[in-house]
């Protein structure tokens, strides 16, 4: 018998972007730490940043083809159905080999294909879910699934599961154990932090915003954390740098626990990265990216600022007036800033990745077929 089928599993599927990723590496981590014996896969269209962190981890990383299940132009329609066709019989073979007892969809198009082929097997599919208005591919497999787990009452209601646990969105447990070491960024113990940070990748519009106040963002009693993605990376490094704006630049944060345990408030995106951000107590000024799939970032800012733990501003509204603003708001104002933190607190369930890992195991079952066999 072939020794893949001794192992318990779960397969994780999907991951570009950290708002996708990490809530799944969250959860990920949350069930081995519960069950020792249950071993981690992810698979995905082959994009670094899930390639890396898994490598990190020690967990394998599966190549499955897949494209946005979305398009509105014709032959990009036909092309991304034929490349989705390959990556249902790559996931149908990946799941024969590896014999998992759950697939669990990170979101994003990735983990279409892959759910597609587990339903074919009979393995079930758990959704994650981290956004007020659940992404297209989670609507679309939801019929599908065995149970979500998700982020929002509002999401539980739009996916219409009877299986659909508000665990609120999982967060890496890591992420809240740093120690407030400001050497690790040549910045000061005693000036107000403040972070910027448009997701994995940067986000374009707010570090142009960070470009054009640079000047008069050095005026201020703050300091810097800005990641700005690799395409932004010089140019963000440029501005500071001739406005002698005391800044630590970096493409990307890592590890981004260490940044956030030193930041008074944050100016980001408000994907699924914002319950990190609540999970740490940092106060934030949302910019939802526009283009977002049904706005949902837009929802998700908006449910925080309902609660007092965050600002919005709309990212066509967003210039250097605008940022200048909204920062001079919370960095003269400490006991503004100490009720959102409290709120962004109440916002963060810390339990959400044990939750949702409970949910996990549950809904894989006792044991992987193989191990059923032997039982009977």
């Amino acid at each position: 018998m072939s020794p893949w089928r001794l192992k318990r599993r779960i397969l994780f599927a999907g991951g570009k972007t950290g708002g996708h990723l990490f809530p799944g590496v969250a959860v990920g981590a949350e069930i081995q730490r519960l069950r020792p014996d249950v071993e981690i896969n992810f698979c995905g269209a082959g994009f670094e940043l899930p390639r890396r962190v898994c490598s990190k981890r020690g967990w394998h990383y599966h190549y499955v083809p897949a494209a946005p299940v979305y398009q509105t132009d014709f032959l990009e329609l036909l092309r991304g159905m034929l490349i989705n066709f390959h990556g249902v019989t790559a996931a149908r073979v990946l799941l024969r080999v590896l014999e998992p007892q759950l697939v669990v969809v990170c979101g994003g198009y990735e983990g279409f294909p892959v759910a597609l082929a587990a339903r074919m097997l009979h393995v079930p599919v758990l959704l994650l879910e981290q956004n007020a208005v659940p992404g297209l591919t989670n609507r679309v497999l939801s019929p599908l699934a065995s149970a979500a787990a998700v982020a929002f009452p509002e999401s539980a209601a739009i996916l219409n599961m009877g299986r659909a646990l508000v665990t609120g969105n999982p967060v890496r447990t890591e992420l809240t154990a740093f120690p407030a070491d400001y050497s690790v960024f040549g910045l000061e113990a005693d000036r107000l932090t403040g972070l910027v940070i448009g997701g994995s990748a940067g986000a374009r519009s707010l570090n142009e915003a960070v470009i054009d106040a640079a000047p008069r963002l050095a005026e201020l009693e703050v300091q810097w954390i800005l990641q700005t993605g690799e395409a932004m990376r010089d140019a963000v490094e440029g501005a500071v740098r001739r406005a002698g704006l005391r800044a630590h630049v970096a493409a990307f944060l890592d590890p981004v626990g260490a940044a956030f345990a030193i930041s008074d408030f944050a100016v980001a995106r408000s994907g699924g990265g914002a319950f990190e951000l609540a999970a740490c107590g940092i106060p934030a000024i949302f910019v939802p990216y526009p283009h977002a799939a049904a706005d949902h970032q837009r929802a998700n800012a908006r449910a925080f600022t309902a609660a007092g733990a965050a600002f919005l501003v709309d990212d066509a509204e967003l210039d250097a007036e605008r940022l200048i603003a909204e920062v001079r708001r919370l960095a003269e104002d400490a006991a503004l800033r100490d009720r959102m933190a409290a709120a962004m607190r109440r916002l963060g369930r810390p339990d959400a990745a044990e939750r949702a890992a409970r949910l996990a195991l549950q809904t894989a079952g006792p044991a992987t077929p193989a191990e059923n066999g032997r039982n009977a």
